[in-house]
């Protein structure tokens, strides 16, 4: 049988989660109940960080198939109290002792390198940090990077061209409302009408422009200026023309102008600041202008900055986080689309990695094993295949030892990359495939995956190519060196065995025989067998091979050999190096001679570094090495290309994720997500689960908006203070309604303030964590704001004027002039005249009243985290309120108002609408805008909560298949070697190679299992044993992912030998107590005892066979194709040999392994002198027992 390298960890190794029952115990044993695997933390859209995978230590990696799997297993030879044996151990930072990555959350954050926009997402801090988050409103964002701002505003481009229609509509609407009132009155000046309707045609004109297929991003934007220029002609004209004239006119739909240029022009902050600001600056202007001969103008264009000044904080406070959430959903969003192009890499670097050790067949079943989680089986899985009519290849470095034993550790790992970099190559030409790497033996198959009937003509070309390859070595080296090549053809069960470093080998008797055919050869000849001969159908001229005179297993197998002869000159290959050695300006001479020099000589050679096409940006330095992704499939290179995954060195990876999601851009449908996912009316998830995690996303504007609650509340206040006289019941209302805002601001920041109590702080949390808790908070600050605007009416007086005057002048209410009203000394403005009066004050400006009203319907509008339903419901309420207050029982107030202000101006009729008409339209007015704004601004809100939570879970998919990469990397290299070349540019890296001092080797063989071995049609011809070896090894894989070995890394298994050493690194190699060589003593003694755990419950008698040594290594990592680390030296030799002369159940051990493990209590045995070959004679011992605390 065959050397076999098993790289990896799949399922059921320590820290496993699989279960299973023993394969030899009573079908009536309890199947233990399963283990799950340490629960891996959800990702938040705000959480923790994630996990630094370079700090590994001295950990070993776990099972990739862990990865995944939910279960934990049980040996198949355990009983069930062995089941208790810990399987998950934690360690610091997120990770267990044998080195799984454990997922942490992820911070969905804006990248710095991306965007400057800040956001005001409350972190902790103290409560001024909520002052600064406050001074952030006011600033503008963009991103740095150009291509990303012109992105974002594609982004979001089908999104403001809909808020930009709304706007436009409800423009040509309100010129709609005033034409017709204007002209409704009586009024007949052809100025204003002219104007609105010009204004009116140009909306519509836009309004079809806009809705254009073909409208541009460019085009919105000169589009969003000239609306800026209607606007302020409107105001401008519903000011100067107003009827009758006053510096109240015009506000309420300034108010609205203001309000909707933030919240519906798509412009950024600056813009609609400067656009807000100048349109009330507009408007103060103009009404100071037109009505300066006013006594009382003062007290209304106090009043009327104060309103103005309260609707641009409302546009801000809500432009502002509804900029910075499409910001932040766009980044995320962003982050999606790289997540997927990261994943697409990933998953590319993954299966490259796979295929590099493991051929396509099987490392498709086995990822597709490990992805289904199958359910808990008796045995482990044994992944085998068997093939007929194949031919097997070895080859043997003769006189590598002299080579490697004039070269440095540095030095003789790129000696060997280069050799076997070139022979992988010759094997991709001739149609073989390398299965295994020994030392200085390389072997290969022909006729796997796919079977080919010229099989053995491709191992014969491979190995005369071989011989030729390396007699160019050998001339330009000046080193001795040549090959030994054996071929035999048959079949063979190839696969995969254990559950750590796995790797691709062959197995069977033919296999056997043709590593005999090896050594039975000559060197720079071809040996194969009378089977091989056979399939060459005569094509090669041949010799006998007389290998039984050579070769002990040969002659007692009685096995007929033959030489081929190679009848023709082979010049191509020579050829072919001795140009690389031209091109390359390294064509040796006579100086050029020595150590240095060969390693010289054989780089020109170019071989790949191990892994290079691993990393993630390798791909410009492979194809500059000439390597091409042959799995690929025809059209592969092109979707690739697309996704960049081949072209890195053509496009920035920033471009790449910027264009696919242009891509993607084009393709979203917000209508369609909309109507997927979104209920029409009440914009609620149509899927409760989404509708519960929506309503628990964190407000982290909820204190933003309290504070702008709080000041349109002081603004209302100082607005009423300024136009009405003052009483104390409105003394009292501020008062309280103050207090209540307050209170409800302080209790939302106590979250941040360590000076609160921990009720409050707690209170706090569950605001800002829960909409509907934040909802009603909000509730309560508007309704508070909703008492002072319309409960201070209540102060004033409602005497109905006209009906007084009639009173008082003994006239009906119909004959009641202006006359009358200036002989009674009545001045409008003036509220505490003598007559037609209660104690109460006189109120002459009541729509300031509805003003105040209006300004608390915007600051509903400004919690955007507030249902859209639950805000047309509390809208509605204070309208309903107000206007049952006004219209009823004040509606003389308002009528009051209009027959004084129509004495002011001495209009003998009443040319204009009648305020208590002109307030329920506009009340109405605003909360159909405020509601459709409301509207859409939820729907966007949800629809980028669905991308956030798409780009989560991208996110964590991603995080899940990076931890699976390195898993799978970590089983097939060392964690520690793993995380070097993970570590390095791959660019500038040198090969891994490493010269330990003080390593500890052992090689284990079950002696008799050649014996058990048996290829009959009952087994399967052999598969049913190698189940049983699979078993066994996957035992010892589990023994050694025990906390007490984590020093201990497994090398590989060479047929039915299992070879492992400790202290490789500076954390696992104890200098001063030698506690390593220890741990590997106790290891042998545990798989001996777990040996004999297996006879008894399989009905066998298998022996062991252990040899130890302890010395100083080179470990390396060689082949670009195939990576493969292993150890060098002669301490690796030596404790081979300690196997091979040892004896059945006996653990052979050196002098310099007795001479450490003598200190620590061990007992021996002392075998004598024996004869090593290539060693000469030896004392070596028999390592018997453990010291008491050891066992």
């Amino acid at each position: 049988m065959s050397a076999t390298k098993v790289n990896g960890t799949p399922p059921g190794s320590a820290g496993s989660a699989r279960s299973r029952k023993s394969a030899w115990e009573d079908n009536n044993t309890p199947v233990p109940q399963p283990i799950s695997d340490a629960a891996r933390t959800q990702l938040e859209v705000e959480n923790k960080t994630k996990p630094d995978p370079q700090n590994l230590n001295s950990s070993r990696p776990a099972s990739a198939a862990s990865v995944l799997s939910s279960r934990s297993r049980k040996s198949a030879w355990e009983k069930e109290e062995h089941t208790h044996r810990e399987s998950i151990r934690k360690t610091k930072n997120g990770r267990s002792h044998n080195g799984d990555v454990r997922l942490k959350s992820v911070e969905l954050e804006e990248k710095q390198r991306d965007a400057d926009a800040e956001s005001v997402l409350i972190t902790d801090g103290s409560c001024m940090d909520s002052l600064k988050d406050f001074t952030k409103v006011f600033r503008s964002k963009k991103f740095k990077s150009e291509k990303l701002e012109r992105l974002y505003q594609r982004y979001f481009f089908s999104l403001n061209k809909s808020s930009l229609t709304y706007l436009i509509g409800l423009l040509a609407l309100v010129c709609i409302v005033m034409i017709t009132y204007y002209y409704a009155a009586g009024n007949t000046s052809w100025v204003k009408g002219v104007v609105l309707g010009l204004v009116f045609v140009y909306l519509i004109i836009l309004e079809v422009f806009c809705n254009r297929s073909s409208f541009t991003q460019k085009q919105l934007s000169i589009v969003c200026y000239t609306v800026l220029g209607v606007v302020f002609i409107v105001v401008l004209v519903s000011v100067l023309s107003a009827v009758p004239a006053s510096a109240s006119a015009a506000v309420w739909c300034t108010v609205f102008f203001i309000y909707m240029i933030y919240t519906l022009l798509p412009v950024r902050m600056r813009l609609a600041v400067l656009g807000g600001c100048s349109c009330a600056l507009l408007h103060i202007v103009c009404a100071a202008a037109n009505n300066h001969s006013d006594w009382f103008l003062w007290r209304q264009i106090l009043a009327n900055i104060f309103i103005f000044t309260c609707a641009n904080i409302a546009g801000v406070f809500t432009h502002y986080p509804t900029e910075v959430a499409q910001r932040q959903a766009f980044l995320e969003t962003r982050k999606c689309i790289e997540a997927r192009l990261n994943s697409q890499r990933e998953n590319q670097q993954q299966e490259r990695l796979l295929l590099s050790v493991l051929p396509r067949h099987v490392a498709m079943e086995m990822k597709a094993d490990i992805a289904s989680k199958q359910e808990d089986m008796m045995f482990h899985k044994i992944y085998i295949q068997r093939h007929e009519n194949v031919s097997i290849l070895f080859a043997d470095i003769e006189g590598f030892t002299m080579l490697s034993s004039q070269c440095t550790a540095q030095e003789l790992v790129k000696i060997l990359n280069e050799l076997f970099a070139r022979f992988d190559k010759l094997a991709q030409e001739n149609h073989c495939l390398r299965i295994k790497i020994l030392g200085d033996c390389y072997y290969c198959v022909s006729g796997l995956p796919e079977p080919r009937p010229d099989h053995a003509h491709c191992c014969v070309e491979m190995g005369l190519d071989m011989i030729d390859a390396i007699t160019t070595v050998r001339e330009v080296t000046r080193v001795n060196v040549n090959m030994r090549v054996g071929i035999h053809s048959g079949r063979v069960h190839c696969g995969v065995l254990g559950l750590r470093k796995w790797q691709f080998d062959v197995w069977s008797n033919d296999v056997s025989l043709a590593n005999h055919m090896e050594a039975g050869g000559m060197p720079g000849r071809v040996h194969v067998t009378k089977d091989s001969m056979e399939c060459l159908n005569g094509d090669y001229e041949v010799e006998l091979g007389l290998g039984i005179e050579r070769n002990s297993y040969l002659r007692d197998h009685n096995i007929e050999t033959y030489l081929i002869v190679a009848s023709h000159p082979r010049p191509k290959l020579q050829q072919q190096l001795m140009n690389e050695q031209i091109n390359h300006g390294t064509l040796p001479t006579t100086a050029s001679k020595g150590r240095s020099s060969s390693v010289t000589q054989l780089e020109t050679w170019s071989a790949e570094k191990p892994f290079a096409n691993f990393m993630a940006n390798s791909g410009k330095e492979i194809r500059q090495m000439g390597y091409v992704d042959s799995d690929l499939r025809p059209g592969e290179a092109n979707i690739h290309n697309k996704l960049g995954l081949m072209s890195q060195e053509k496009q920035d990876p920033d471009d790449e994720v910027n264009e696919f999601l242009g891509r993607a851009i084009d393709a979203r449908s917000i209508d369609r997500l909309r109507s997927e996912h979104v209920k029409r009316f009440t914009l609620t998830f149509r899927k409760k689960d989404l509708e519960d995690k929506y309503s628990r996303v964190r407000d982290h504007m909820i204190n933003s908006y309290l504070v702008c609650a709080l000041a349109m509340l002081i603004l209302i206040c100082f607005t009423q203070l300024s136009i009405f006289p003052p009483t104390y019941l409105m003394l009292v209302l501020f008062l309280v309604s103050c207090c209540v805002v307050l209170l409800c601001l302080t209790l939302s920041c106590a979250e941040k303030c360590s000076c609160m109590p921990r009720r409050c702080q707690k209170f706090s949390t569950a605001v800002a964590e829960n909409r509907w808790r934040g909802s009603l908070v909000a509730a309560v600050s508007l309704i508070s704001m909703a008492v002072v605007a319309i409960c201070t009416i209540f102060a004033y007086d409602n005497t109905d004027i006209t009906k007084c005057l009639a009173d008082m002048y003994n006239v009906s209410v119909d004959d009641v002039t202006i006359e009358l009203l200036n002989n009674a000394s009545i001045q409008y403005g003036d509220p505490y005249h003598t007559h037609c009066r209660t104690d109460k004050p006189a109120c002459h400006f009541p729509e300031y009243f509805t003003f105040c009203v209006l300004l608390t319907m915007l600051a509903c509008a400004v919690f955007q985290q507030m249902s859209c339903v639950v805000k047309l419901g509390i809208m509605m309420s204070i309208g309903v309120v107000y206007l049952i207050v006004v219209e009823v029982p004040y509606v003389t107030v308002l009528d009051n108002r209009d027959f004084l202000i129509q004495a002011h101006q001495g209009m003998e009729d009443q040319l204009f609408v009648a305020l208590k008409v002109l307030t329920p339209c506009v009340i109405l007015l605003y909360i159909i805008a405020l509601w459709l704004h409301g509207t859409q601004v939820e729907s966007t809100s949800r629809l980028d909560f669905l991308w956030r939570l798409q780009a989560k879970e991208e996110k964590e998919e991603m995080e899940d298949l990076q931890a699976y990469n390195k898993r799978l990397l970590y089983n097939i290299l060392p964690s520690f070697v793993a995380n070097y070349f993970l570590s390095h540019d791959t660019k500038d890296s040198e090969l891994y190679h490493q010269d330990c001092e003080c390593v500890s080797v052992m090689f284990a063989s079950i002696t008799n299992f050649s014996e058990f071995y048996t290829e009959l049609e009952g087994n399967h011809e052999g598969v049913e044993c190698l189940r049983l070896l699979n078993e066994i090894i996957a035992d010892f894989d589990e023994i050694i992912g025990e906390e007490q070995f984590k020093t201990i890394e497994k090398i590989k298994t060479i047929g039915y030998t299992y070879m492992a050493a400790s202290g490789l690194t500076d954390e696992t190699n104890d200098k001063v107590h030698k506690t390593h060589v220890c741990a590997l003593a106790d290891f042998a003694f545990r798989i001996k005892e777990q040996l004999n755990y297996v006879n008894e419950h399989s009905f066998n008698n298998f022996r062991m066979r252990v040899g130890l040594n302890v010395g100083p290594v080179v470990a390396g990592v060689i082949g670009a194709r195939k990576p493969q680390y292993d150890i060098w030296g002669n301490t690796v030799n030596v404790a081979s040999r300690m196997d091979s002369t040892g004896v059945a159940d006996k653990i052979q051990i050196t002098q310099e392994m007795h001479n450490v493990l003598m200190n620590h209590g061990y007992s021996f045995e002392c075998r004598g002198v024996i004869k090593v070959k290539g060693k000469g004679e030896m004392v070596t011992y028999f390592l018997t027992g453990q010291p008491k605390d050891r066992q």
